[in-house]
């Protein structure tokens, strides 16, 4: 059995489409498979979300809390990359284009996906915009 943790936008669920913010996405989607197949799906909101400082690692301690051995993640930053490999999880890097989460598991399920080791951006990636673009040089 694997429980799969995803970041997720709106409310969470299947249907709702990957957050490409592992730290400041709006909530996270635990997928359970087993022998191939989902089992069960259960959504938590992201409270690390706003936080001022330390969301990637509070959002860490989230997916740990709730028993996940696997994150699929768009964009995962250096300081949460750590407390997930600190956690002993899987972690597989997403496409970088808009996915619902049932796209997401059929990739993984399909071994569509490549396991990464680090983060894949810099620090605070999008911490001062919702847009995800923060830390923009503006002339």
């Amino acid at each position: 059995m694997e429980i799969i943790a995803i970041p997720t936008n709106g409310k969470g669920g299947l249907n709702e489409n990957l957050s490409p913010r592992f730290g400041r996405c709006s909530s996270f989607t635990f997928v359970n498979i087993e022998n191939n197949e989902i089992k069960s799906v259960k959504t938590v909101p992201n409270q690390a979300a706003n936080a001022m400082g330390g969301a990637g690692v509070q959002a860490s301690q989230i997916v740990g809390m709730n028993n996940a051995n696997v994150v699929i993640v768009g964009k995962l930053g250096p300081n949460a990359a750590q407390a997930l490999t600190a956690l002993n999880l899987k972690i597989m890097e997403a496409p970088n284009e808009i996915l619902s989460i049932k796209k997401v598991i059929n990739l993984y399920l399909e071994g569509k996906l490549q396991e990464i080791s680090s983060a894949n951006i810099g620090s605070h990636f999008g911490a001062n915009s919702s847009s995800g673009m923060g830390n923009r040089n503006i002339r």
